[in-house]
């Protein structure tokens, strides 16, 4: 995909404030009219995702039946525009059809913001009642949340074993029958990669173009960081090691965060698994770490883990992992300068934020080199 420049804060806050003027009552109800229904009353949703936008709509019909929705609105990004939608609506469709894993029914949707009556993309969904994991999580015994865990393993398993014709791809999907589009998952829309080298490639430069057309970007970093992700992208194309791993890619939720779980929290069911926009088929393990994004305490995490490793449905997960070893070191850069690059405007609240936010990803970009160049490279 070519590089495209890369919007401002200042341009998305602009985006974000004209699509939230649109969110109004009588546009709601233009949306709603055609499943006769009105909207009676309607808040926006305060939750730790800070990419989209989400809105409770509570209904009537002219039965005066009394139905709520939930209303997820997508950020206005030019490298996410349609695909974001387009990710999560097809794979939530595929997988209501080949799974037994629970998720919203899809009303209605829109992936383009010109002619939709919302002037924005959008996906109109079912509501689920529940609580999140991460708002009753704390309030779980230890075997309560084994449980969530125990159920969480089987619905990966499912998504594990889900065979497409796109398998040996990276990417995410943009049409019904699940072909390969741009990678949703980290970054901007690169892809489909055929193979984990392609992959690395691509981010890496992608991550230099964006510093060079950035004048904030390219102050913070210095020409110095241009040089070593340049020379990092020169060693990976020689790089026989690289050349040479074999990948099993499988199909990835990638955010199993303890926000995207709600949960019946006195029977432990998992009663919906949300939040599939950046579902891809991918090398990546962090599905089968899902219980990593579910502690902020570390020894709590170090705790559940011991736990969730007696369990035999977990050991048949591990039995299919993917040896990254041989590509950390590469990832560690990738990641850490897709964040500085990519990942610094609208779902901060103010420029200091992302100005920080940047300074931060740098400096891990810069000592993931440092660590790349000692193990790698040899250098000292």
């Amino acid at each position: 995909m070519n590089f495209i420049q890369h919007p401002s804060y200042s341009e998305q806050i602009q985006d974000i404030k004209s699509i939230l003027s649109k969110i109004t009552t009588e546009n709601l109800n233009k949306l709603l009219e055609r499943f006769n229904l009105q909207c009676i009353a309607y808040e926006r949703l305060q939750t730790s995702g800070r990419i989209n936008f989400i809105f409770n709509l509570k209904t009537q019909s002219k039965t005066s039946t009394y139905t709520e929705f939930i209303l997820k609105v997508s950020n206005p990004h030019r490298y996410w525009k349609e695909l974001r939608i387009k990710n999560e609506v097809y794979t939530m469709q595929y997988l209501i059809q080949h799974t037994t894993i629970p998720i919203p029914k899809i009303i209605d949707y829109s992936i383009d913001s010109k002619t939709s009556i919302l002037s924005c993309e959008y996906i109109l969904m079912e509501k689920i009642h529940g609580d999140t994991l991460e708002s009753v999580m704390k309030n779980m015994s230890d075997q309560t949340l084994l449980k969530i865990g125990i159920e969480t393993c089987h619905y990966i398993k499912q998504l594990r074993q889900i065979k497409l014709s796109q398998m040996n791809k990276i990417g995410s999907f943009y049409t019904k029958e699940m072909f390969l589009g741009g990678t949703i998952e980290d970054g901007p829309t690169l892809g489909p990669f055929s193979t984990v080298k392609e992959y690395i490639i691509e981010h890496l430069q992608w991550s230099i173009q964006r510093i060079q057309t950035d004048e904030q970007l390219l102050q913070s970093a210095g020409e110095h960081l241009i040089l070593s992700l340049q020379k990092i992208i020169d060693h990976a194309r020689t790089d026989v090691n690289l050349s040479s791993v074999e990948i099993q890619l499988h199909l990835t939720h990638t955010d199993l965060n303890s926000s995207n779980i709600l949960v019946n929290e006195n029977t432990a069911e998992i009663l919906s698994i949300l939040d599939w926009e950046s579902c891809a088929m991918t090398f990546i393990n962090n599905d089968l770490e899902f219980y990593s994004r579910w502690f902020e305490n570390d020894q709590e995490e170090k705790q559940f883990k011991l736990l969730i490793q007696q369990q035999q449905n977990y050991h048949e997960l591990l039995n299919d992992i993917y040896n990254m070893q041989n590509i950390k070191y590469y990832l560690d850069i990738v990641y850490s300068a897709m964040y500085a690059t990519f990942y610094c405007c609208t779902w901060f609240e103010d420029e200091q934020t992302v100005s920080e936010h940047i300074h931060h990803f740098l400096k891990e970009t810069e000592d993931a080199i440092l660590i790349f160049n000692k193990n790698i490279l040899g250098e000292m």
